[in-house]
């Protein structure tokens, strides 16, 4: 009697056990996500700088000479894009006006760059004196595609590694033949958003080509290619695109050809936002999910789109960080800020901790933090009326979090629709007093109003700004090749959807929740397993990291055999990317080496900094 007793205790409480997975799993919970995440992925950030001697003290900074056209817009573009992507390589740059090449000694700068297209007609002294330059052992970096061609460029094709050459061609369709970036070789982007123009030329059977630019027809001609002459080296970006911030990452893989051995700290983290979760959307209807699924848009949210997001997540470790908004009234007067606490909004905001996710901010409302004129007339934003209302409105959001979260601090920021005026930023660094991090967008399509475009950097108050780089559950090849430029500059892969991409038109492109789902999956396989080094982090983690990168001043002495280096600044393990034409083998256990691509005669690699001092062996392949 005892012993059936027992059998029927235990049966019982198998079946618990077992009805509790089904709850949860039901839910839209993973077990995973009850566990914590490996030690690999944390972010160790120390609160002062290692005080440990440093075994190399002295400048090693390389110098950079920016030759640019003050008065022709496209040129300041390139100036400006090219100093940002040298001040993440570590690189030092002075910038000089065409005209004024008379005045300077290239033999000062380890690097000249033209960011110019106008050299044919604005450079004042003969193109020659540049070119010895390079012959004598200096690097040339031509940025853009000359405007026209004339006697200073026949004075220097040849040491360009140019062969023969003719017209321009207008090309869309880019395919990388080697690494110019981590994960580039043998990739293909195409469509207008690459529709541009490059020269045609025939190369000398020496130059290494990096990229190919092809037309509609057919017809290509090398895009990026790098020319050893004489005991120095030339890099050639045959293109006009290089103004535009989406094109930062490949204006530094173009630097980056001008070296056998290059080195520069990354941020390494892969940071996946989901905007407006949780939200009040889940209330809404929904032909497109009722006519699909026979369920209302909060049933299609809670057993399928999340339990799908979850899914995916699960599959490959990654976490979240949802962004917090509480109603979507259109009220800007503190005054008549009103919620109700919504079960939905209750049930999706626990479930997204529970899985060991994050929670930041959003808004109150989703109205963007912008006075008149701060957004554009047709999205129908209202603005506020000064930064105290702003800061009300934020303090009022903290409230809500803290009855219906407790143990939610709120950490990051992402503005409404990326609209962020400067006195609304002034407004969420008072309201929400943990603030870290705030999190825009990376790149300036030049849309109207106070767009937050951002560079990964530290502000000057302390805040990490982390920008989102790509968007949506397919993204077409100009997402893609917008995430592997980033990869290859910041060493980052920042990503964010919203809940609804599917009930939108634009968003979704007329695809279903199945097809956007697949799309998505698809992607983050090829993420995960071209890059599967990255650390995936929430958002104050990943800002921990920029933090750790940002902070970071290397000295590095770069011999032919070996590497030596001493981090200034040292606030944790600092992740670096190494290119080089060499096998890197290390010497202590300073530091971790890690082949993350591998291309023709070189290599990428991940080295992992793990105290202020450290060195690397180079050796023959």
């Amino acid at each position: 009697m005892n012993r059936d007793r027992k059998k029927l205790t235990a049966l019982l409480c198998l079946c618990v056990a077992f009805a509790v997975v089904i709850l949860i799993s039901n839910n839209g919970l993973t077990l995973q996500g009850l566990v914590r995440r490996p030690a690999v992925q944390a972010v160790t950030l120390l609160e002062e700088p290692v005080t440990a001697a440093l075994q190399v003290t002295q400048d090693t900074t390389p110098r950079a000479l920016v030759l640019y056209s003050p008065g022709r817009e496209d040129s300041l573009g390139y100036e400006k894009n090219i100093r940002l992507a040298l001040e993440h390589l570590r690189i030092r740059a002075d910038s000089l006006d065409l005209p004024r090449t008379q005045s300077v000694s290239y033999t000062d700068y380890d690097m000249v760059i033209l960011a110019t297209a106008y050299w044919e007609d604005e450079m004042t002294e003969s193109c020659a004196r540049l070119i010895n330059y390079v012959e004598e052992g200096g690097k040339l970096l031509l940025a853009t595609v000359p405007e026209s061609l004339g006697a200073q460029f026949d004075t220097g094709y040849r040491r360009m590694g140019i062969v023969d050459f003719g017209d321009y061609l207008t090309y869309d369709t880019i395919s990388f033949e080697q690494d110019l970036l981590p994960g580039m070789a043998g990739r293909t982007f195409s469509g207008e958003t690459f529709s541009d123009v490059a020269l045609s030329v025939t190369l000398e059977d020496s130059a290494c080509v990096y990229a190919w630019a092809q037309d509609a027809a057919g017809r290509r001609t090398p895009l990026i290619w790098s020319y050893d002459c004489g005991r120095g080296r030339v890099a050639v970006f045959n293109s006009t695109s290089g103004k535009g911030d989406f094109w930062r990452g490949i204006v530094a893989g173009c630097v980056n050809t001008l070296s056998d051995t290059v080195m520069y700290p990354v941020v390494n983290a892969l940071c996946l936002f989901i905007d407006d979760f949780p939200s009040p959307q889940y209330e809404s209807e929904s032909d497109v999910v009722r006519d699909e699924y026979n369920r209302s848009a909060k049933e299609f949210y809670r057993d399928i789109w999340w339990p799908d997001m979850l899914q995916i997540a699960k599959a490959y470790g990654d976490v979240y960080t949802g962004l917090f908004v509480a109603t979507y009234n259109d009220e800007t007067d503190p005054a008549r800020q009103t919620y109700t606490e919504s079960a939905t909004e209750l049930y999706f905001g626990n479930s997204l901790l529970k899985n060991g996710c994050e929670m930041g901010a959003h808004g109150y409302n989703h109205q963007p933090l912008t006075g008149a004129g701060g957004t554009p007339a047709d999205m129908h934003y209202q603005p506020w009326a000064n930064v105290a209302d702003m800061t009300a409105s934020l303090t009022r959001l903290k409230e809500i979090t803290g009855q219906m979260f407790p143990a939610v601090t709120l950490r990051s920021y992402v503005p409404p629709s990326n609209y962020l005026s400067a006195e609304g930023r002034q407004a969420v660094r008072q309201a929400l007093p943990d603030l870290e991090v705030i999190s825009g967008i990376y790149t300036n399509e030049e849309e109207e109003g106070d767009v937050y475009v951002q560079d990964f950097t530290v502000a000057e108050d302390g805040i990490a700004e982390f920008p989102r780089v790509t968007a949506g559950m397919a993204p077409d090849d100009y997402e893609q090749m917008s995430a592997l430029s980033a990869l290859g500059l910041y060493g980052t892969f920042s990503h964010f959807i919203h809940p609804d991409d599917v009930f939108d038109p634009d968003r979704s492109g007329g695809k279903s929740w199945e097809e956007l789902y697949r799309a998505y999956c698809a992607w983050m396989k090829d993420i995960h397993t071209s890059y599967p080094w990255l650390r995936s982090l929430t958002a104050t983690e990943a800002g921990n990291a920029l933090r750790i990168c940002d902070a970071a001043d290397p000295h590095l002495i770069v011999a032919q055999d070996e590497i030596r280096g001493s981090v200034e600044n040292f606030l944790g393990p600092v992740s670096f990317y190494l290119k080089t034409n060499l096998t890197p083998k290390t010497t202590d256990e300073n530091c971790t080496i890690r082949l993350i691509s591998a291309g023709k005669g070189m290599g990428y690699y991940l080295v992992t900094v793990e105290s202020p001092n450290f060195s690397i062996r180079l050796v023959a392949a």
